[in-house]
């Protein structure tokens, strides 16, 4: 209670340090008038002065009133047709630039990177967005960091497919998983719903580093992931078709079909089918390289606006059934097989309202709802579950004496989770109601200092009454050196079994010593980003370190010699230590090279002993080269990707903390073309051919089998191809 008061104290005397100055600022959004796409850099300025803006990436531009209004507005942006706008107040204003008829393509594209940090958002964010995507073998939202260096996606076992994200060297359980600000990638779907997003569905990905805002949900210590899909307002392609394929047989198609009814009303209409029907045993260890599977994802969405209101709209549907283990059998051992079979639905509805009035007020509404049900059996064992889930969430915005320089947020929120899971006899069954209240304030002086304060409280019925403060600074120490600070606490109710079910391919019994109920945990972090001009070319270096300190946590212990997965409650210290240094540079033109280096240093107590955590990566180098010719007509990337040792778990010997992994080097390259109405690419993955040797400890059905200690491909080098369509 006394980091409580504390933090409470601070925030208040926040609100009462900066809630009574003022500023006058006006909002602009900049958009294009032939699609309507908000334009990210444009540049506002008063006539005859120096005073001005640049617009953000929802392109919006604030900009500080100078003298007495009216007053003549130029709005420039690189290949568009410069305006000049009488303003007479200080209502918020809608622009839309006409591009110009030959357009300089080149400095668009300077301006427009597809893998860049923030320069507003107070939280270190990263901004992924769809170009990136293309530049490797991504079909699905797992493969999309392969040139992130924050972000790590790896195996949790050697047969299933299952695959989970690392930030800051912690699971992907301790980020805050946002599909356009809904909570997603909850309780079943921790496991294998990675695999369930398909990439061209995507627009961008942000990843954000440290404890997230308070206003999504109460999830996320190490940071947050927000997806944001395709729609007919931010997208232009009418139709798009695309076919992947590789030389082991996945193959995976997408079409997406998008109606813009009018100006106010889209509707686009998603589908994809992935799969892996040929069973492949290539590395000869009497197991599949990859799961047979067939996967259908339908998706259906619509969006609304007009000047007062906005709505947004979605349905998905998904089918699964991967089929996984042994080709032939062990002796006379029965044939080890896996099967596990999946259904989902889920929607949300989100509906903003803006007032009018001073202050820019606006209320906006979320609700979602999910209902998941998984049916497998691991071998011998019987693993069935089913969610249902509904969450709700309303927030309420303002600025404080009609200022820019003050906003403050407001809401509530509430989630209900309805678990069961049966593995044989063992049946477990979870009913979660959260209700929770949350504040925000956020102060901005000129474009130098930005502060956001937030709190929420929630009573989570399995861990009780929670506050947790977080605070986010950001500094502009100079024209292009900008300093991040963050600060806060977050705690979420975990799932043991079905977060870590990944465990059930093997023989490991699993044992709850102990019920955990709550994880709770502080973070802090520092970043700073450094953007320079050399040789004419645009650059930028970042240096960022988080610390995360776990005050209680549930261990999943599988270093015991006796071979079981022990549950029980955190006795001792457990924190994760993340450092990374990034360069990024033009060093030609058309030549963007990427170099970067991460330390994390992840220990918990298991059984008394302080240890590394196990298939962490300790160090991991990163140099991603990307080349588009001058003509626009081919682009070039290559991934190198330097993995360090990572400690092994126990061998069911007594051997817990002195196994580890060799150091690999991961080599990716792909080719794309590009036509008018059309893109062909051609790449492969792995070319150092590093493939993992004994990928599978023991023989199924014994006291020694294990395949949970994957740190590396169990696949050699792979060529894939594949073609994208569209029409705009």
């Amino acid at each position: 209670m006394k980091h409580v008061k504390n933090w409470l104290l601070l925030y208040l005397i926040c609100i009462y340090q900066f809630g009574f100055s003022q500023q006058q600022q006006i909002e602009i959004t900049i958009t294009d008038k032939s699609n309507g796409d908000l334009l990210y850099g444009a540049n506002v300025q008063w006539m005859d002065t120096l005073i001005g803006a640049t617009s953000d990436e929802n392109g919006i531009a604030q900009l500080e009133i100078s003298g007495v209004l009216p007053k003549q507005l130029v709005v420039s942006y690189v290949g568009y047709v410069t305006d000049t706008i009488l303003v007479n107040d200080l209502q918020p204003l809608k622009i839309e630039l006409q591009p110009e008829i030959f357009l300089n393509e080149v400095s668009i594209q300077g301006r427009r990177q597809s893998n860049y940090i923030s320069s507003i958002d107070p939280m270190k964010t990263e901004k992924i967005e769809a170009g990136e995507l293309k530049k490797a073998a991504c079909c699905n939202l797992s493969e999309s960091f392969q040139s992130n260096a924050s972000v790590d996606v790896n195996y949790s076992d050697a047969v299933t497919g299952a695959k989970e994200i690392k930030l800051l060297g912690l699971n992907g359980t301790y980020v805050q998983n946002l599909l356009e600000g809904v909570p997603f990638l909850r309780g079943l779907t921790t496991t294998f719903g990675l695999d369930n997003i398909p990439a061209p569905w995507i627009k961008s990905i942000s990843v954000s580093k440290g404890v997230p805002s308070v206003k999504n949900s109460y999830e996320g210590i190490t940071g947050s992931m927000n997806v944001e899909f395709k729609s007919s307002f931010n997208d232009s392609t009418k139709l798009y078709v695309d076919f992947f394929g590789n030389q082991n047989a996945r193959l995976e198609t997408n079409l997406l079909i998008n109606h813009k009814i009018n100006q106010k009303l889209g509707t686009m209409l998603m589908a994809n089918g992935a799969f892996t029907p040929l069973k492949q045993d290539m590395n000869h260890d009497g197991f599949l390289d990859q799961p047979v599977m067939k996967q259908y994802n339908l998706l259906n969405r619509w969006n609304y606006r007009n000047d007062k209101t906005e709505g947004q709209y979605m349905v998905k549907v998904l089918s699964e059934n991967r089929i996984a283990g042994q080709t032939t059998p062990h002796l006379s051992m029965p044939l080890y097989a896996i099967n596990i079979n999946t259904k989902r639905v889920e929607a949300f509805a989100k509906t903003g309202f803006i007032f009018d009035g001073k202050g820019n007020k606006s209320l906006g509404t979320q609700f979602s709802g999910v209902y998941h049900q998984q049916k497998s059996n691991y071998g011998l064992k019987q693993f069935n579950t089913k969610q249902a889930t509904f969450t709700g969430n309303i927030l309420f915005q303002s600025q404080v004496k009609n200022s820019d320089m003050h906003t403050l947020v407001g809401g509530v929120n509430f989630v209900y989770d309805n678990l069961k899971e049966e593995l044989d006899s063992l049946d477990r069954n979870y009913q979660d109601f959260v209700p929770g209240f949350f504040a925000e304030y956020t102060f901005k002086w000129s474009n130098k200092i930005t502060l956001v304060s937030g709190l929420r409280g929630d009573y989570h019925s399995r861990a009780g009454f929670q506050i947790n403060p977080r605070i986010h600074a950001k500094f502009a120490l100079a024209d292009k050196t900008t300093l991040r600070v963050a600060v806060g606490s977050g705690f979420r109710a975990p799932n043991v079994l079905t977060e870590n079910q990944s465990l059930l391919a093997s023989s490991r019994e699993i044992i709850f010593k102990e019920n955990p109920t709550k994880e709770v945990a502080w973070n802090y972090g520092v970043s700073l980003t450094q953007k320079f001009n050399l040789f004419n070319r645009e650059g930028s270096f970042s240096v960022d370190f988080f610390r995360t300190d776990f005050l209680k946590q549930a261990i999943v212990d599988i270093d015991n010699a006796d071979g079981n997965a022990t549950i029980y409650n955190l006795d001792g210290k457990s924190f994760s230590n993340s450092l990374l240094l990034e360069f990024n540079f033009e060093a030609l033109k058309g030549l963007d090279i990427k170099m970067a280096y991460r330390l994390e240093d992840v220990r918990a107590t298991y059984h008394g002993q302080l240890l590394q955590k196990p298939l962490v990566s300790m160090n991991k180098g990163l140099v991603a080269l990307s080349y588009r010719t001058p003509n626009k007509q081919w682009q070039f990337d290559v991934n190198t990707a330097i993995n360090g040792k990572r400690r092994l778990p126990n061998s069911f010997l007594s051997d817990t903390g002195k196994r580890f992994s060799p150091r690999y080097v991961l080599l990716n390259a792909q080719i794309m073309k590009y036509f008018k109405r059309a893109e062909l690419f051609l790449g492969c993955e792995n070319i150092t051919n590093f493939k993992q040797k004994d990928l599978i400890i023991g023989t199924p059905f014994s006291t020694l089998f294990d395949t949970y200690q994957v740190y590396a491909p169990s696949m050699g080098a792979t060529v894939y191809g594949g073609f994208r369509i569209f029409i705009n």
